[in-house]
């Protein structure tokens, strides 16, 4: 079944923190929201300084031969003192679904 696609930071959270900010290389395919996240995109969270990337994306969506990033996606946070966490779709886009 088809699964909501992350289009905004507030979409994922690592360590309880809410994203803020996607660097990402999607400048082709955009909801309303902003552009799919993609399984290269980089995050940052709030609180102290914390970055994310993804292990696992979608993989029958893709854009430009890179898996998008749905609400089964998982990836890692890394802070100043290693890791710290997980880090999880908590929404998407529920207008623009895929697997």
């Amino acid at each position: 079944m088809a699964q909501p696609i992350v289009s905004m930071p507030l979409h994922v959270s690592a360590a309880g923190s809410p994203g803020v900010a996607f660097v990402t290389t999607n400048v082709r395919v955009k909801a309303q929201t902003g552009p799919l996240g993609l399984t290269t995109d980089v995050m940052q969270f709030a609180g102290p300084l914390v970055a994310g990337t993804w292990v696992m994306g979608n993989s029958r969506v893709k854009v430009s031969g890179v898996p998008t990033v749905g609400v089964g996606s998982t990836g890692t946070a890394t802070g100043p003192a290693g890791a710290t966490g997980p880090v999880t779709v908590t929404s998407g886009d529920m207008r623009v679904k895929g697997s």
